[in-house]
């Protein structure tokens, strides 16, 4: 009876050992995103305002256990946007763009910068910033950005 309860605690022991040392890295896990500065191009900021003609600053941290594949940053109008004096159908400004030079990276600080066109309307905009990592995993943060005529 001993010998049983010896063994069964080896083997129990040696079981326990193996999946202890599982690896904690989990390639299931969803990429992890930061917002750290959204705002002016010149200044750095985190106002969350970009001036048109100018540039929209993004600094970004990304963790993901899976590996980066694409970052994909879309900017789109909030609401109805119109120019002075200017009524009726038009097309409106927005930016969508696929960054692929992180891919292969766990880690990362997304640091880029974007132009406001000159075409851009003043207004409240929405900013998507999507991660989708080499497993297919995909996060996304949002924020809401107002875009403002330059001085």
């Amino acid at each position: 009876m001993n010998k049983k309860v010896i063994l069964f605690a080896m083997v129990l022991g040696i079981v326990s050992l193996f999946t202890a040392c599982n690896d904690d890295d989990d390639p299931n896990a969803k990429p992890e995103i930061t917002i750290l500065e959204l705002g002016e191009g010149e200044s750095h900021g985190n106002e969350r305002t970009a001036k048109i003609g100018e540039e929209l600053h993004m600094e970004i941290e990304v963790v993901a256990e899976g590996k980066i594949d694409k970052i994909q940053v879309r900017l789109h109008p909030e609401g109805e946007h119109h120019k002075d004096g200017e009524e009726g159908e038009h097309e409106e400004w927005e930016i969508d763009t696929i960054y692929t030079k992180f891919s292969g990276l766990r880690n990362t600080t997304f640091h880029e910068h974007l132009e406001i066109d000159l075409d851009a309307e003043p207004g409240d905009y929405h900013f998507d910033f999507i991660v989708t990592d080499m497993e297919g995993n995909q996060t996304d943060a949002e924020a809401e950005i107002e875009i403002i005529e330059a001085l």
